[in-house]
C-alpha cells in the first residue's frame, strides 16, 4: 500500500514527532509499504520529504497543499495513496485540526477522530467527561486568559470566578498572594501547574511548598503553551502508571499493562518531565509488570477501557494514571501516543503480543474499514 507518513507540525513535540517518524518509518518500509513522508514545519507548512530514512532536518523544497475532497497535492500533481498515518503530538497534529482536515480532504487516516483527539488534548473537558462517569479524576482549577492576567496585575480586567466570594483584601498585597490561599485551600499545599492542552510534560511545574512568586511564575510558564492553565493538587507520593489501549476487529479493545514507570530523577522535579522521558540520561523506562496488587491493575485497565470508550477513541491511545497509597487517578489520555524507539505505547503492547509491525498494519487496516464505513453512509438531503 501508499502510506502517507505525517510528522512534524507547530508543537513543543516537534522534535518527538520526527523520532517518532524515523522509527514508523522503518516499520513501514519492513511491511512493503511505500511511504510518502510529508513533514510539517514549526511554521505550519506542509513539505513532501523524498522516500528515505527520516532526517532530523525538514527539506522545504516540495510544497504540499490539502484540497477538500480532493486530497494532498503537491507540484499540481495529487498524491496517490491509501491511508495517512500521523505521528503529529501536540497542539496541531493531535488536537483534532489535521484530523479535521484529512476528514475534509477525504483522507482515511489512522487513530483518533477530530472529536476524540480534541478532547483528549483538552484536559480539563476530559477530566469533566471522566468525572460525570464516576471515574476519579485530580482536583483541578481552570485558569482562562482573564483569569492569568488579573492575577499579573493587569488593570481592567475581572477578578477570577473562584474569587468572587472573597471579601475586600488588603491592597498591600499582591493578587496572586490573595490567591494562593485560597487555591490551596481548594487543592491543598502542594500544586502542579501545567498547561491546559499541551503535552510530553511541556511547561509544567511542580509546586511543593508554593509561594505568590513561584506560582505566578509557573503560571506564566505554562501559559506560554496553553491559553488556559491547569493548577492541580500534587499527588504525593507517586507512582505514574500508563495502559496502552488498541482498536482491534478480532479481539475488541486490548489493553496492553499496566506498566509502572521508573524515573530515576523524580524526586528532584517531582513529576515525569520531558527531559526524563526524551533525554540522554537518567531516562525514565517502563516496568512490566507493575507489581501492583492484581485487584488495583485490573481496575486500571478497566478504567483505560472506560476512558477510551467515553471520548469515542477510535485506533489507539496510551492512557496515564497516578497511583498514591491505593487510590487512583487518571491523569490525561494521549491519543497520538509517542512512537519513538524508547516510547512506552509499543513497549506495553509488545508484552501483550502486539509487536509494533503487527500494531501499525491492524491501525492501517482500521482506518480504510473506517473510511469504507463513511462512505456507505448517506451525506445528502431527502429526495436528491
Amino acid at each position: 500500500m501508499h502510506i502517507a507518513l505525517i510528522y512534524g507540525g507547530r508543537s513543543a513535540e516537534h522534535i518527538v514527532s520526527i523520532k517518532s517518524a524515523q522509527n514508523i518509518y522503518e516499520v513501514l518500509k519492513h511491511l512493503g509499504h511505500d511511504v510518502f513522508p510529508i513533514a510539517i514545519t514549526l511554521n505550519g507548512r506542509f513539505f513532501l520529504q523524498k522516500d528515505k530514512p527520516i532526517e532530523d532536518t525538514i527539506r522545504e523544497e516540495n510544497e504540499v497543499m490539502v484540497r477538500p475532497g480532493l486530497g494532498f497535492w503537491c507540484n499540481d500533481r495529487r498524491l496517490s495513496f491509501d491511508v495517512a498515518f500521523p505521528v503529529t503530538h501536540g497542539k496541531g497534529g493531535e488536537d483534532g485540526n489535521l484530523q479535521g482536515l484529512c476528514a475534509l480532504a477525504q483522507v482515511p487516516l489512522c487513530g483518533c477522530d477530530t472529536v476524540s483527539s480534541g478532547l483528549g488534548m483538552h484536559k480539563e473537558l476530559a477530566q469533566r467527561i471522566y468525572a460525570s462517569a464516576g471515574l476519579p479524576v485530580i482536583p483541578s482549577l481552570t485558569l482562562d486568559k482573564t483569569d492569568i492576567a488579573w492575577l499579573r496585575e493587569e488593570e481592567g480586567v475581572n477578578r477570577p470566578i473562584f474569587l468572587q466570594q472573597l471579601a475586600a483584601f488588603c491592597t498591600c498585597m499582591s493578587r496572586i498572594e490573595v490567591a494562593l490561599p485560597v487555591i490551596q485551600e481548594k487543592l491543598g499545599a502542594a500544586l502542579l501547574v501545567k498547561p491546559e492542552d499541551s503535552g510530553s510534560s511541556v511547561g509544567v511545574t511542580a509546586l511543593k511548598k508554593p509561594n505568590g512568586g513561584l506560582l505566578i511564575e509557573a503560571i506564566n510558564l505554562a501559559s506560554h503553551y496553553s491559553e488556559r492553565v491547569l493548577i492541580q493538587t500534587l499527588i504525593e507520593p507517586l507512582q505514574e502508571i500508563e495502559c496502552a489501549v488498541l482498536s482491534t476487529q478480532n479481539e475488541g479493545i486490548v489493553v496492553g499493562g499496566p506498566g509502572l514507570v521508573l524515573d530515576p530523577a523524580k524526586d528532584a522535579s517531582g513529576f515525569l518531565t520531558y527531559g526524563h522521558k526524551y533525554g540522554q540520561i537518567d531516562t525514565a523506562h517502563i516496568q512490566i509488570p507493575s507489581d501492583l496488587p492484581k485487584d488495583l491493575e485490573n481496575q486500571i485497565k478497566n478504567y483505560a477501557k472506560q476512558v477510551f470508550f467515553l471520548l469515542r477513541c477510535e485506533g489507539y491511545a496510551r492512557v496515564d494514571f497516578f497511583h498514591s497509597r491505593g487510590l487512583i487517578y487518571i491523569n490525561e489520555i494521549n491519543t497520538l501516543p509517542g512512537m519513538t524507539a524508547s516510547s512506552h505505547f509499543p513497549v506495553l503492547m509488545k508484552e501483550k503480543g502486539y509487536d509494533l509491525e503487527k500494531t501499525v498494519q491492524i491501525l492501517i487496516e482500521d482506518a480504510l474499514e473506517r473510511a469504507k464505513e463513511d462512505k456507505e453512509r448517506t451525506y445528502v438531503p431527502p429526495g436528491i
